[in-house]
């Protein structure tokens, strides 16, 4: 069987902001990615990939997620906004 390689982990703040405030979210909620990948109709690697920050949802996919975690969307949006500036003040 082969080996995967490594998956390169983003640097770009932006990019880590969405998968960073999914994960925190669903964790506020206490549910599992696979809980919240099957009721989204996702597959598990797909949430974690996105909170990886190795993949950006598409906006109906990201309202999606807000909806079953039972999140306003602008909930969501404002804390990613949130937690790109604590990061960038303290680079």
């Amino acid at each position: 069987m082969q080996r995967r390689g490594r998956q390169i982990q983003p640097t770009d703040l932006k990019e880590r902001a969405i998968g960073a405030v999914v994960s925190e979210c669903r964790g506020r909620v206490g549910m599992s990615q696979e809980a919240l990948a099957a009721n989204c109709g996702f597959d598990r690697t797909y949430i974690s990939r996105v909170e990886r920050g190795i993949l950006n949802p598409t906006v109906i996919r990201l309202w999606k997620i807000s909806e079953v975690l039972e999140i306003p969307f602008r909930h969501m949006v404002s804390r990613m906004e949130e937690w790109l500036a604590e990061r960038t003040k303290k680079r």
